[in-house]
């Protein structure tokens, strides 16, 4: 009997709550993990196969130790290694997926890749939401300009420049230097830019939104399932 489209309910449900926690809190429960942990053990008690399950984890592992080394979080591995196990098989059921099965059959492959082409439109969404604004800058592509005296309001970001000087007479000395990989808006930070609104040499500030991963796996899981792998479709389209 074909579980495939069981599992696929399952998985997506517990990942959406995932990504959910994680767009909100940046904090995901283990309990979400443990659930995707003890529904693979039930769908591989009744469709084992030793060979794909060995393939989905070394793949995973391969994945998630080259996304350690980019600094991505603790949360995005478990959830490699839980779709890993949740799903050695690539899931088909109906006429899911539309584009087919890639020919290596490697499920945990297509959604981490399919979230980091994903991943690529944020750049480019930034970019439309710039623009719209005015916002014309190299940075345009990066962040958002936000009033410097609404900081303390948002949450998941980082600053792109750092703090002009304390003693900047007036804007035209108050240099903000770009800073490669933003700053933590430390509360330091925070009173610097403060002031320096306050005294009208800072009205507006380029910022960066920390975005979670676990949100692009999410979207390559349900891109993958039903539609396929991108790069497979590409490259059958060039064919």
């Amino acid at each position: 009997m074909d579980y495939s489209f069981l599992s696929f309910c399952v998985g997506g449900v517990l990942l959406l709550v995932a990504a959910f926690m994680d767009a909100r809190e940046r904090e995901i429960s283990d309990a979400v993990w443990i659930a995707m942990l003890l529904a693979s053990l039930v769908f591989l008690a009744v469709d084992f196969n030793p060979l794909m399950l060995f393939t989905s984890l070394t793949v995973a592992s391969v994945l998630a130790l080259a996304l350690y080394k980019l600094n991505f979080g603790g949360a995005d591995i478990k959830a490699i290694f839980a779709i890993a196990l949740l799903f050695p098989r690539y899931p088909k059921f109906a006429c899911f997926p539309l584009a087919g099965i890639p020919p290596l059959e490697i499920f945990v492959l297509s959604v981490v890749t399919n979230a980091l082409i994903l991943g690529i439109s944020a750049p480019l969404t930034l970019f439309v939401a710039n623009a719209l604004r005015g916002n014309f800058s190299p940075l345009m592509f990066l962040g958002i300009k936000v009033p410097a005296d609404s900081l303390r309001n948002r949450k998941f970001f980082r600053l792109m420049h750092a703090p002009p000087a304390p003693n900047a007479p007036d804007a035209k000395s108050a240099k903000c230097k770009y800073v490669w990989g933003g700053l933590e808006p430390s509360e330091e930070y925070l009173r610097q830019i403060e002031n320096a609104a306050k005294r009208g040499i800072v009205k507006e500030v380029w910022i960066t939104p920390e975005l979670p991963f676990v949100v692009f796996l999410t979207a390559g899981f349900f891109t993958a399932s039903l539609l396929g792998d991108f790069i497979f479709m590409l490259l059958s389209a060039l064919q």
